[in-house]
């Protein structure tokens, strides 16, 4: 797994899991279901406990990594339509 979301066009995103999710739907982005396949412009926010990370889900490998069924840490699903301008 390597590029992540840790800022928008409104700044940065915040640490924890809910301010994370926050700055995504600040700026537009929809929350989805998990996906079955891997489509474009998705991004897995994932609640590590003390903080959270915003995955870019860029190919199947990313996609295959973040519904790895043996990873059980919340997570909450978005389409962005930003993210391959914002994700490092």
């Amino acid at each position: 797994m390597g590029k992540y979301v840790n800022q928008t066009t409104k700044g940065m995103v915040g640490a924890s899991f809910e301010q994370k999710c926050k700055a995504l739907l600040d700026d537009g982005a929809i929350i989805t279901q998990k996906p079955e396949k891997f489509i474009p412009n998705l991004v897995c926010v994932i609640d590590n406990g003390y903080f959270g990370a915003a995955g870019y889900i860029y190919d199947e490998g990313e996609f295959r990594a973040f519904t790895d069924p043996r990873d059980t840490r919340p997570k909450r699903w978005f389409i962005w339509d930003k993210v391959e301008q914002f994700a490092g």
